[in-house]
């Protein structure tokens, strides 16, 4: 009997196709197979078992290109740098607190004054720029007596005042006596007299007249000043009044400071005998003046020399308009002629009266200005970066460490503030 042949691969139990490996084709996957074949001329089954070898087709994970690298390093610095730029930020003090050691921070606040903004009042007649909070008033008056106030709502001692003309004031009180006498309902009974005739004597019975003159037009647009005192002649405006700084005490009793101006004119004389019933006895002159350009610059006291520009702004502004000329132009000459000469006549005084102010005797406002701080308990410093002064509260210079805030000279208290420190 023959023995039966085996086939060469059967020796190894693999095959010698492409199943050597145990891998298909198709899909490139790993599998464990089992092949079972007749060996030729055997009739007998041959199992082969083939064992799994790793996947040499594997995919590779592609690298980051080095743009990306460089874009995401850059998006990290970038936010590291703001992070650190936030964290300085908020530890550092803000531009208007001031380190004060271990008491923490002073803040500053600036001064209404400071951020002052202004607006264009315009009726048609007159028109001038004023502080935007401000009321604007015109008194119920004609041509040659037109007046008008910008002031403050919240505290009217902050106010600027214009008047044309104002008149029926007599020369002594012995010629208001005489009308009195014989004529009682006279304006000119009634109205103060100005004597001697200077701005300073109008300015000292303001009371008096505006009382009538609040009586006669039934309102209340002149207000008092109470104490007038003169603190310095500034010298003359265009007009040929006097320039006067001087305080007073307003409505509510509490110090007040500003500029005056008024011509006080003298329209000829006219005598007549104290006693009507003796001709050849004492004579008096009752010939009446008349009062030009009256001009009010105030405010508080402690704060007129921060408010002398905005005021004076006010009137360096002011411009009558051809309607305002004309319908002047039958009632009043010798202002009339002016106003035509220079519609912008009020500059020109504005730029005197600016000028006597910064010619002013300085020592007032370094007595008063000290005076007051010491009252209200404040010191002043300057900021040496930007020369701005401010007023302190008591103490600060002690609290303060750094360099920058410095105490002022005496010549610095003859300027503007533009805030306070606070605590």
């Amino acid at each position: 009997m023959e023995k039966p042949a085996h086939n060469n691969a059967n020796k190894t139990g693999k095959t010698n196709n492409a199943n050597k490996t145990g891998q298909t084709n198709n899909a490139n996957k790993t599998s464990q197979t089992k092949t079972t074949k007749t060996a030729p001329g055997t009739g007998l089954n041959t199992k082969t078992s083939t064992k799994p070898k790793p996947n040499t087709n594997t995919t590779t994970t592609p690298k980051p290109s080095k743009n990306l690298i460089i874009l995401i390093v850059t998006a990290v610095v970038t936010i590291i740098v703001i992070a650190i730029v936030l964290i300085v930020a908020t530890n550092q003090p803000s531009s208007d607190s001031i380190p004060i050691g271990d008491q923490g921070q002073a803040k500053i606040v600036k001064t209404e004054v400071s951020q002052i903004q202004y607006e264009t009042y315009d009726n048609g007649l007159v028109s001038f720029e004023h502080p935007a909070s401000w009321k604007v008033e015109v008194a119920p008056v004609d041509y040659i007596h037109y007046t008008f106030k910008a002031y403050n709502p919240e505290n009217p001692t902050y106010m600027f005042l214009f008047g044309m003309k104002m008149e029926g004031a007599l020369k002594s009180e012995r010629a208001r006596q005489v009308y009195a006498s014989y004529y009682p309902d006279a304006p000119f009974s009634k109205i103060a007299a100005i004597d001697p005739q200077t701005t300073e004597a109008f300015y000292k019975i303001w009371n008096q007249n505006s009382d009538y003159n609040n009586s006669s037009l039934g309102t209340n647009f002149f207000s008092h000043l109470n104490n007038f005192k003169v603190v310095d002649n500034l010298g003359k405006d265009m007009m040929g009044g006097d320039i006067l700084r001087a305080t007073y005490t307003d409505v509510n009793g509490k110090p007040a400071e500003g500029l005056f101006t008024a011509a006080v004119k003298s329209v000829g004389t006219y005598y007549i005998s104290e006693n009507i019933w003796n001709p050849f006895g004492p004579q008096v002159d009752v010939s009446p003046l008349n009062i030009y350009n009256i001009m009010i610059m105030s405010a508080p006291e402690a704060e007129f020399i921060n408010w002398q520009k905005p005021l004076d702004h006010c009137l360096s502004t002011i411009q009558f308009s051809n309607a305002f000329i004309a319908g002047f132009n039958q009632e009043e000459d010798t202002l009339l002629k002016t106003i035509q000469a220079n519609q912008k006549v009020y500059d020109q005084i504005s730029d005197m009266i600016m000028d006597s102010w910064n010619k002013r005797n300085n020592s007032y406002d370094i007595i008063s200005q000290k005076q007051s701080d010491a009252t209200l308990g404040y010191e002043r410093v300057y900021d040496t970066e930007t020369g701005e002064i401010y007023k302190a509260y008591n103490g600060f210079t002690d609290d303060y460490t750094g360099n920058r805030y410095q105490p002022i000279t005496d010549n610095m208290y003859t300027e503007t503030i533009s805030g306070y420190i606070e605590k």
